[in-house]
């Protein structure tokens, strides 16, 4: 395991990122995890794909696990310009295939992550060969609500402190305390237990969310360059983020709608949020090792 820091172009803040080497890897999975948690927690898959002769890699997005200026800044972003998380994980995608130059990237997203990767994939298709959307939000018509609501009531919360109003609005309609994310009580009792993950979002987190959420079914900016991508959408049944399975098909046509011919989809029933966390993970991870296998047969 390589664990390092790199500047972001974008303001000089200090992203962290864990990078596992293989000796003659086939190929690198990055990946773009997703709100309130840390790239130590796909360390396990990571390991499962290193096994067999991937080269994995991981960031914390900003305001997240070690890419903070204090542990006092989860959840804060240093800016209000959602661009800056998209293209904190464009530079790393060119630094590690810097470093291993010549293998595809397969792009794998949870979540919040999905959102960052969806924003990515409208200017920088072309530097990746597959995409994986796990859990993916779909459209949701309160963002822009939300993104306004954000704006006014900024004045009234401080800077870095987390806000309560608006997470609840962001989960209203969701299980509660966080049951959503998985069937299994161990794993919630696990993320609740982890001081690096379920921390509020500061009002300036929710800026970034929002507008992330817009930007990602706008269909103004696509600049379809690689339309054979191969993009994979997987979630669990009972997962409340996709909303449904009539609105998770709509991500689909929206996907091919903007010209990605080769989007395949597969929910998993009975399971929630975070399928990679579940007592059934070995079947995910089997399904996404063939995915990123037989995307370019």
């Amino acid at each position: 395991m390589i664990i390092k820091k790199i500047t972001s172009k974008q303001d000089g803040l200090k992203l962290e990122i864990a990078i596992m080497e293989c000796k003659n890897p086939k190929g690198i999975v990055q990946f773009s995890h997703g709100m309130a948690e840390h790239k130590e927690r796909y360390f396990d898959f990571m390991r499962y794909l290193n096994d067999r002769g991937y080269v994995c890699v991981i960031h914390d997005h900003r305001g997240h696990g070690s890419s903070v200026k204090s542990k006092n800044d989860y959840g804060y972003f240093y800016t209000e310009n959602a661009d800056y998380i998209v293209e904190d994980l464009f530079q790393v995608t060119g630094y590690v295939r810097e470093m291993y130059p010549g293998l595809e990237v397969t792009l794998f997203s949870h979540s919040m992550g999905t959102l960052v990767a969806r924003c990515y994939l409208k200017k920088y298709d072309a530097y990746i060969d597959q995409l994986i959307l796990c859990g993916p939000p779909t459209e949701n018509s309160g963002a822009s609500l939300g993104l306004a609501l954000a704006k006014i009531i900024k004045p009234f919360y401080k800077e870095k402190k987390g806000n309560g109003l608006l997470n609840k609005m962001a989960f209203a309609g969701y299980e509660p305390g966080n049951r959503w994310l998985s069937k299994c009580v161990e794993n919630v009792e696990k993320y609740e237990a982890d001081e690096l993950c379920g921390f509020l979002f500061t009002t300036n987190g929710f800026i970034n969310l929002f507008q992330l959420m817009i930007k990602a079914f706008d269909k103004k900016g696509w600049n379809v360059t690689n339309e054979n991508l191969h993009i994979f959408m997987i979630a669990g049944q009972e997962d409340p983020v996709i909303q449904g399975k009539d609105k998770f098909e709509q991500l689909k046509q929206f996907l091919m709608g903007v010209g990605y011919k080769n989007v395949f989809s597969k929910l998993y029933p009975t399971l929630k949020h975070e399928i990679l966390n579940e007592k059934e993970n070995q079947m995910i991870y089997e399904d996404i090792y063939e995915f990123i296998k037989s995307a370019k047969d």
